[in-house]
């Protein structure tokens, strides 16, 4: 009698080591995807907000080509101009913002009054500040537009300043020095601070933001006790390449837009209002 020997075939799977391994290579799979996801989304980010910016760059443009002045910042939560005050010559102050009769006033985007988002893609209120000469409610009196041009290309109004960085001894990556200045008579600048949010308020809120760590950032938000303890310093904004907080320039990621006087007066001259 022949006997048939059946051999029992044992099932295998994953030991546990075999398997921490394949999770670890999965982790680092992961974990490297995440990296270059994490830039893109950072970078759309900032791609919207400077859409952002650029829209209301243009809404300020048309704001002054029918009103024959730039509006006065927005002081509330509202996103509505601030009234000029023709007796003090200075825009509605308060707690968060200021207004030098001949230098600058600052405080929110009036995105409401503009038509445009007043957030950046953080859901930061956008930042704003204008030449305080040139939001005089004078200028768009009896339908002329002479104060406003006056004020536009006079040298005796005092523009705002676009500067590289306030930091001495430090080199910029794409601006150079503290001597460099892309601007010295921008009319207006509207900005964010940035994903780090510091300085910066929510959309309809008043609340007390975080304050910034670096010296530029803090640049813009003159209306601190340093360094906005002049009106050069106050109307002074930094727009330059971003560092962190490990930089010598200090942390920094505030995206920037205005408009200098020239452009702005080839722009009245181009609607047939020179």
């Amino acid at each position: 009698m022949t006997t048939r020997v059946h051999s029992r075939h044992r099932q295998q799977g994953f030991t546990l080591v075999e398997l921490a391994l394949v999770m670890g290579i999965v982790a680092l799979l992961l974990g490297g995807l995440m990296v270059p996801v994490a830039r893109m989304l950072e970078q759309k980010a900032n791609a919207t907000t400077q859409t952002s910016l650029e829209a209301a760059q243009q809404a300020l443009l048309g704001f002054a080509l029918m009103k024959h002045r730039l509006p006065c910042p927005d002081i509330g939560s509202t996103g509505v101009e601030g009234t000029y005050d023709s007796l003090t010559n200075t825009c509605p102050t308060s707690p968060t913002t200021f207004s030098d009769t001949a230098d600058a006033s600052w405080g929110h985007l009036p995105w409401a009054t503009l038509g445009v988002s007043g957030a950046d893609a953080w859901g930061n209120r956008l930042r704003y500040a204008v030449a305080t000469p040139l939001a005089d409610t004078a200028g768009s009196t009896a339908g002329t537009t002479t104060s406003f041009r006056t004020s536009v290309t006079s040298t005796a109004t005092n523009k705002l300043i676009v500067a590289c960085t306030m930091v001495a001894g430090v080199t910029i990556s794409g601006c150079g020095t503290s001597a460099v200045t892309p601007a010295s008579n921008a009319t207006f600048v509207v900005y964010s601070h940035g994903k780090n949010g510091r300085g910066a308020f929510l959309m309809g809120s008043s609340t007390a933001f975080t304050a910034p760590t670096g010296n530029d950032e803090l640049q813009n938000l003159p209306d601190s006790s340093s360094p906005g303890s002049t009106t050069l310093s106050r109307r002074t904004f930094v727009s330059r390449s971003r560092t962190d907080e490990t930089s010598t320039a200090g942390e920094f990621d505030d995206l920037v837009a205005w408009m200098p006087a020239p452009v702005l007066a080839a722009k009245l001259l181009a609607a047939g209002l020179w």
